[in-house]
């Protein structure tokens, strides 16, 4: 390769870096003002709506984006009234889940996985609203303030979009597929987060078992052949992630540098390298940048920092092995009632 080709790509590769990390600064941005000036865990609520937004449209389902916004609100709005009962938890992920199997009828599974994503987050450890003395929201309803939090983000999101779309162009929606196959995928992925959800209301509540739940959104496909690919790229990269978050862990430690401005900085810079491998791939490199920046966004306000790192690389592997083997059960048992039915004998003569 020449010198220019290399230059080029390299100019290419840091103007994406850039406007991933610019881009996720600036989602954050109203969520920040709103979490410092009027209820704190304002941030991470509002995140919660902006991002499914954001990555329907990296994913090409601009269109879909009203309805993205809708779902996510009522779904995270939702969550807050269920926030004590895993039962009503569980059936509520199961449901959201199963219609984003589905919607794969029009192309559009894959862009709004994060609304499974998002939500499995706000169920299994919801933001903390109107602490650190901000008495003016202790009467409010959480779920109120979890709708117009979630439908802020939603609708910021939406207008960043409209902003950066000259720069940075959506890349096509995906081909539809087959009720036949999609029901099965939907009820795998229903099954399969529904349970996890119910377990880990009960069993651990709070921490990071969410990770599980994305590790089941993002791993399981429709096709068979993407699940398995899927599978070794997100182990892959989660692995090898989970460690180079491990050795930048340590480096902080070593510097004193540890919930501090530095290790915002690098989970921001993380995120926006991993941006950069979302739509082209591979995909194991954008888990591997990807698992970095989430530890140390995540674990930012906790001490025990290695322990969520380590705890996400397990329950990326309970999630990889709950999603193969749901999976594997479902199509069995669909199989099976299709095998009977063309083995079945033509009783209206």
């Amino acid at each position: 390769m020449s010198k220019a080709k290399t230059g080029k790509s390299l100019r290419r590769k840091v103007t994406q870096l850039l406007l991933g990390v610019g881009f996720l600064l600036v989602l954050l941005l109203p969520g920040v003002v709103i979490g410092i000036f009027l209820v704190s865990g304002a941030s991470s609520i509002l995140l919660f709506g902006a991002l499914p937004v954001a990555v329907a449209y990296f994913g090409g389902a601009t269109s879909a984006t009203p309805r993205i916004i809708a779902v996510m609100v009522v779904a995270g709005t939702l969550a807050r009234v269920f926030d004590q009962s895993p039962i009503l938890s569980a059936l509520l992920v199961a449901v959201v889940a199963f219609l984003i199997g589905i919607s794969a009828r029009r192309g559009l599974s894959s862009p709004i996985l994060l609304v499974g994503i998002s939500l499995a987050f706000l169920v299994i450890n919801p933001p903390k609203l109107g602490e650190s003395g901000q008495q003016f929201f202790d009467n409010l309803n959480p779920a109120l303030v979890t709708a117009l939090l979630l439908l802020i983000g939603g609708l910021w999101a939406r207008l960043m979009i409209a902003v950066i779309r000259k720069w940075i162009p959506a890349t096509p929606e995906t081909s539809p597929r087959s009720m036949k196959i999609l029901v099965p995928y939907g009820l795998a992925l229903g099954i399969s987060t529904g349970l996890s959800t119910y377990f880990l209301m009960t069993f651990a509540p709070g921490g990071v078992g969410a990770w599980r739940m994305l590790t089941i959104f993002v791993v399981y496909k429709p096709d068979p052949d993407k699940t398995r690919a899927r599978t070794r790229d997100r182990v892959i990269g989660t692995i090898g992630g989970g460690f180079a978050a491990s050795i930048v862990l340590e480096i902080l430690e070593a510097f004193d540098w540890q919930q501090d401005l530095a290790q915002l900085l690098l989970a921001l810079i993380f995120l926006g390298v991993s941006m950069t491998y979302y739509i082209p791939g591979p995909y194991w490199k954008y888990v591997f940048f990807l698992t970095p920046g989430v530890v140390l966004l995540d674990s930012n306000a906790v001490s025990d920092q290695t322990d969520i790192d380590l705890f996400r690389v397990v329950y990326t592997l309970i999630g990889v092995a709950i999603a193969l083997i749901s999976g594997l059960l479902v199509q069995l048992v669909v199989q099976t009632i299709y095998g009977k039915k063309a083995t079945t004998p033509d009783q209206s003569h």
